[in-house]
């Protein structure tokens, strides 16, 4: 019997409808319209490929594959995403669900009609919009805490940009702010924990968190915070674990909102888009979701985090308004420029221009903070506001141009600090002392008044943004350029009051004087070096954790070997 259009088109926005019901949920972070704009794309999609239905005499059959593949990618996706494809529970689940639902579908190509389906599209639409309904917080004495990451910023690439040097003119920055690993995760994990990459374990992107007690934002939601997290890359992505505890956790990089979520756009991207999904987004996109969440949230108590990765190789910056887009010199000898760099970046020959876009990505991001603390409105000066990054960049030094991670120098570990706070912080001071990126947890809660009870390796730096003497802490810095093994080797330094430890598992060592070697160009190990390795192995052997491997799966690779994370094979 040949379907009715009428019945296809009812099939099709029924269908869209209760996926969205099904993978709604708070976390999402959408509001009415934004489930909205969801719900309509996925019907959208689903009427693309029911309402062709209406033309064929096989509509049974072909529903029926239908249903089993869009089945089948399903199990792929959300149940045995971290399995090789070689793996018979994936290769023989997926045939198994395809059975499963080409049955289902069969079936209920013969059962339905336009006025069930259109009931049960109702029903779907009315279950989409309660699962959406966003956690609501509370007011309360404490302030609020907005902290943003820009990841692969260096110290010095942020002093002459506006937004910046407004909080810095407003509150307390820290000139050697260290961090904890020049990798995403880890680095990332350091700051929220308070615990360095040796205890926490987790050194490599692609790695599973586990439970995670100490973050920072566990021990503020326990407290009546809405807590809340954006982020640009898909090292932060909550299938690592990154959305424990939190009451939102927005990393859809697509450009609709939900769209990436879709059975129909996965099968498109199984198939027309490298890595099969999106890896980051740009600010503007991030700013999208971060900015109505705080205007919507901003009378409330909050803990926001939000990550920008723009600055992130290949460099990418938007046009600014009224400037011509220049094409980049590609004429003159090769660079060594990351492989995994697109052939038209990696043509680029001018070290010059690729520094000036990597500013250009700079003040990109640092135009979106502004946009960030105009959402505060006049809770600005109740929000506790941080700004720091994950790690730098080599631009070029030690002959290694635009990346970062395989090395421990400085270029790659120094990174921007500022807090601004009016009620407990001074404006326009600036701490020479050494700080770490672990010291950020403790810092915050000291900040609102809480203890949690977890031990951390920071300090509070709460002293410090009063005005009072600055403690120069030594920091351990961790890394592993064998980054998608089981059991990855590691690296570490040992960064003192002017003084730099590096100590590889290979057994190489290398050590500078930073006063009078900052660009660490003057290896003085072994000669020098013995005291300090002796303070590096105390403490890595007090408290040293096993190192975890990250996820090994197909798609994760692709993607983090997409991004630089991975030696490509």
């Amino acid at each position: 019997m040949r379907p009715t259009l009428s019945f296809a088109t009812a099939l099709g926005v029924a269908a869209g409808l209760a996926e969205v019901a099904l993978r709604a949920s708070p976390l999402r972070a959408f509001d009415l319209a934004q489930v909205g704009q969801w719900a309509l794309l996925s019907a959208l999609c689903a009427c693309a490929v029911t309402v062709p239905l209406a033309l064929s005499r096989r509509c049974p059959v072909v529903a029926a594959g239908l249903s089993g593949l869009l089945v089948s990618i399903n199990y792929r996706y959300e149940l045995v995403l971290n399995e090789f494809v070689r793996d018979p529970r994936v290769w023989g689940g997926m045939i198994g669900t395809f059975v499963l639902g080409a049955a289902g579908g069969w079936f209920l190509s013969r059962l339905l009609t336009v006025r069930r389906l259109l009931v049960l599209a109702a029903l779907a639409t009315i279950a989409a919009v309660a699962r959406s309904t966003p956690t609501r917080g509370t007011p309360s004495d404490l302030p609020s805490v907005l902290v943003v990451s820009l990841d692969t910023t260096r110290a010095d690439a942020v002093g002459d940009k506006p937004v910046w040097s407004r909080l810095a003119r407003e509150g307390t920055s820290f000139s050697q702010a260290i961090a904890a690993a020049p990798i995403t995760e880890p680095s990332h994990l350091a700051m929220f924990t308070g615990l360095a990459p040796y205890k926490s374990g987790i050194v490599s992107n692609g790695t599973d968190l586990g439970e995670r007690e100490a973050l920072v934002w566990r021990a503020l939601g326990e407290r009546g915070y809405l807590t809340g997290g954006f982020v640009a890359g898909f090292p932060l992505h909550s299938k690592y674990g990154w959305a424990q505890g939190m009451d939102a956790w927005d990393d859809d990089f697509g450009a609709w909102p939900g769209a990436e979520s879709l059975s129909i756009v996965k099968l498109y991207n199984q198939f027309f888009v490298k890595e099969h999904a999106l890896r980051e987004r740009p600010a503007h996109r991030v700013i999208d979701r971060a900015a109505r969440w705080l205007r919507a949230h901003r009378e409330e108590t909050f803990f926001a985090f939000v990550h920008f990765y723009d600055a992130h190789g290949p460099y990418e910056a938007p046009v600014r308004p009224g400037a011509a887009a220049a094409d980049p010199p590609t004429s003159g000898a090769i660079l060594p420029l990351p492989a995994y760099w697109p052939a038209r970046h990696r043509a680029i020959t001018s070290v010059d221009y690729l520094k000036d876009a990597y500013d250009d990505e700079v003040a990109y991001v640092d135009g979106a903070m502004g946009a960030l603390l105009d959402a505060l409105g006049d809770r600005l000066d109740n929000t506790i506001v941080v700004v720091t990054a994950d790690h730098g960049e080599s631009l070029d030094e030690h002959g290694y141009l635009f990346d970062h991670g395989d090395d421990l120098y400085d270029p790659s570990l120094r990174v921007p600090l500022v807090v601004r706070y009016p009620a407990a912080v001074v404006a326009g001071l600036v701490q020479d002392c050494q700080v770490s990126g672990v010291d950020l947890a403790p810092t915050i809660l000291d900040l609102v008044g809480i203890d949690d009870g977890h031990a951390r390796d920071g300090l509070s730096r709460v002293p410090e943004l009063r005005g009072e003497a600055c403690r120069d802490t030594p920091v351990v810095a961790s890394t592993t350029a064998g980054r998608f093994v089981a059991n990855p080797p590691v690296d570490h330094a040992l960064r003192g009051a002017g003084t730099k430890l590096i100590a590889k598992e290979s057994g190489a060592v290398e050590y500078y004087e930073l006063a009078t070697d900052p660009g660490e160009m003057r290896n003085l190990a072994p000669g020098e070096a013995s005291k300090a390795r002796e303070e590096l192995l105390r403490l890595l052997l007090r408290d040293k954790a096993a190192t975890v491997g990250p996820e090994m799966d197909d798609a994760t690779r692709q993607a983090l070997e997409a991004l630089g994370y991975v030696e490509g094979g």
